[in-house]
């Protein structure tokens, strides 16, 4: 975990270091349930979706950075990864 904290544009916001450079940033939650440095397994429950920072109304804004260039985030769910 690079980043549990709240901003201005975002608001509550997390952003996960998966490594080789993989970075996805999730944004605009009510309540955060991780901390900075904290270690992600997979289902884990990050934060609790809502409507903080510059948002209209309760959403996930979810976004990806692989190699400091912006992704599709819906791509990375097509990747066949081994368990």
């Amino acid at each position: 975990m690079v980043l549990a904290k709240d901003l201005y544009f975002s608001g509550k916001t997390v952003i996960i270091d998966h490594g080789l450079g993989l970075f996805t940033f999730y944004c605009h939650f009510s309540s955060l349930k991780v901390g900075r440095g904290d270690e992600v397994k997979k289902g884990a429950v990050i934060a609790l979706a809502g409507s903080t920072g510059r948002s209209t109304g309760p959403h996930l804004h979810w976004a990806a950075r692989l190699q400091g260039r912006r992704v599709d985030p819906a791509a990375l769910l097509e990747l066949k990864l081994p368990e």
